[in-house]
C-alpha cells in the first residue's frame, strides 16, 4: 500500500446481525456495556455510561507491547438508529457516524468514517505509509464480529 495523496480517510464497515435495532444500539452506546463485550480495549468516559451529546470517551488500546489512545466527543442521537461522533485531534481529527438499519433478519450495523485525519506527527507517519486504514478497518472488523457474538448469545 502506498502513500494516500489525501490527508482525508473515508470508510464504511458493515454487519448483519440478528438482534433488534434497539438492542445493537444499546450495546453500542452504553459504555459500561460496550466495555464488558469488547476486550482489549479500555474505556473512560465523562458522565453517565449511556452517551449523551456533548459526552467525551476516551479509549486505550492495546496490540502487543504497545499502547495507543485516542478520544471522541458525541456531536448527535438519533436513538435506536445513529449515533455521530467527532475526533478530539489526538491522534485523529475528523467525523464518524455509528448507524443501525432494520432488516427483516435483524439490524444492519455500520461504522462510518467521514472525512477523518491523522492529527498528530506519528499518526501522520502511520497513515502515510499506508497502515492507518488499513488498521483502522481490521479493528473496526473485530468490534463489529465482537457486537454480533455479544448480541446473538444474548
Amino acid at each position: 500500500m502506498g502513500a494516500s495523496v489525501s490527508s482525508f480517510h473515508q470508510s464504511t464497515r458493515s454487519i448483519l446481525v440478528k438482534a433488534p435495532a434497539e438492542k445493537a444500539y444499546a450495546a453500542l452506546t452504553d459504555w459500561a456495556e460496550r466495555s464488558k463485550w469488547r476486550p482489549g480495549i479500555e474505556m473512560s468516559w465523562e458522565g453517565d455510561a449511556k452517551a449523551f451529546v456533548g459526552q467525551k470517551i476516551s479509549f486505550k488500546v492495546k496490540e502487543g507491547p504497545f499502547a495507543y489512545f485516542f478520544s471522541y466527543r458525541v456531536t448527535g442521537l438519533e436513538p435506536p438508529f445513529r449515533a455521530y461522533l467527532e475526533y478530539t485531534g489526538h491522534p485523529l481529527k475528523g467525523r464518524a457516524a455509528l448507524e443501525i438499519v432494520p432488516t427483516d433478519e435483524g439490524s444492519q450495523v455500520s461504522f462510518h468514517w467521514m472525512k477523518v485525519e491523522p492529527a498528530s506527527f506519528l499518526a501522520k507517519v502511520y497513515f502515510f505509509l499506508g497502515m492507518g486504514l488499513r488498521a483502522h478497518q481490521e479493528r473496526t472488523d473485530e468490534t463489529l464480529r465482537m457486537l454480533k457474538n455479544h448480541l446473538e448469545k444474548n
